[in-house]
């Protein structure tokens, strides 16, 4: 097993967490900036732990993007991009609704990449990693919960316009 993987995967939590950290400071409703801000703190304890796991294993953080393209794939850049161009794009002046709703397709998309690791590798983690087991299907939960916060601030932000 490759576990450089979790190094790769504390990287994409702290590119995602620099994107939240943007969006919280310029969220004007405070329902909404609450539910970004829960979104936020769990993705910080998702980069921090990540980066334990990965030292757990010897692998340095940050790692090198050419070793984390070669183990994920595409899907590590693909996620690297995207979070970077929706980045590019707030600062542009992109719509906050907008970016939520561009957000809910990668929290997707990298919960899955967290039960993706764990079906196809977890006959690999023996019963002296049966932590790590437990976090990642943790963390994997989590990114199904921050979809439905992020639906909730969507709906939030919906049902404010119109008003005066």
């Amino acid at each position: 097993m490759n576990q450089l993987f979790f190094s790769c995967l504390a990287f994409l939590e702290h590119e995602i967490r620099s994107l939240y950290d943007e969006i919280v400071e310029k969220a004007d409703d405070p329902r909404v900036k609450l539910l970004l801000v829960n979104i936020l703190e769990e993705t910080r304890k998702h980069e921090r732990v990540l980066e334990q796991i990965s030292g757990i294993y010897g692998q340095t953080y940050p790692p090198q993007m050419a070793e984390c393209e070669e183990v994920m794939g595409r899907a590590f850049r693909d996620a690297t991009e995207s979070t970077q161009s929706l980045g590019a794009s707030f600062r542009k002046g992109m719509p906050l609704l907008k970016i939520l709703e561009n957000l809910i397709d990668h929290e997707k998309t990298v919960g899955e990449e967290y039960l993706t690791f764990l079906h196809s590798r977890v006959a690999l983690l023996d019963a002296k990693e049966t932590a790590i087991r437990k976090i990642l299907e943790y963390i994997a939960a989590d990114e199904e919960r921050h979809q439905e916060t992020l639906r909730l601030a969507i709906s939030t932000l919906k049902g404010e316009k119109g008003k005066p």
